[in-house]
């Protein structure tokens, strides 16, 4: 992922603590609902990436041997390194196909949760999300929306400063990681 799953010392995506941050409060969520299962949660975002720049990461998941895997790109493709719509898909479906391929995981991919549309920022997000869905659904991985999770929580961007860090910022916070 990028920035907003990024957790490295100073920033935890937007949250006040590492375990503020969305996967973290996933983790906590499995564990409590599935008190005999063990989660482990390993952090590979790296902000300011776009999705392309993911598949050059897969190396670090090697150690690790992962059951699950959670792709979380998107609001970079649209803000800070642009790539066309089609290009996020393309890369995105060739994430998929490789982490399968080399860990036989299973992959979730996380859309873009985006700007507020109040005061947008971002180019092509429609698009975009349309692009991660068709690509999630054509490899057969599981899609989730973070963005229509959000725009229901702020109601459609009204109450965005009180899940972000400010009402034209994309990072969630404290309160934005848990509808993540």
């Amino acid at each position: 992922g990028d920035s907003i799953s990024e957790v490295k010392p100073g920033w935890n995506g937007g949250a006040k603590s590492p375990a503020a941050n969305w996967a973290a409060v996933l983790v906590k969520r499995l564990g409590d609902q599935h008190p005999g299962s063990t989660f482990t949660l390993h952090h590979f975002a790296i902000g300011g990436q776009n999705t392309y720049d993911g598949l050059g990461r897969l190396d670090g998941l090697e150690p690790h041997a992962p059951d699950l895997v959670l792709v979380a790109f998107g609001a970079n493709d649209c803000c800070h390194h642009f790539l066309e719509p089609a290009e996020t898909g393309q890369a995105l479906g060739a994430l998929v196909a490789d982490i399968r391929k080399r860990f036989a995981a299973d992959v979730v991919v996380v859309g873009t949760g985006g700007d507020n549309p109040r005061k947008p920022f971002f180019r092509h997000l429609d698009d975009t999300l349309a692009a991660q869905r068709a690509a999630a659904a054509k490899a057969g991985a599981a899609f989730v929306d973070a963005r229509a999770a959000i725009l229901a929580a702020t109601f459609g961007g009204d109450r965005w400063a009180d899940f972000h860090l400010a009402a034209d910022n994309c990072h969630p916070s404290d309160a934005g990681h848990r509808v993540w």
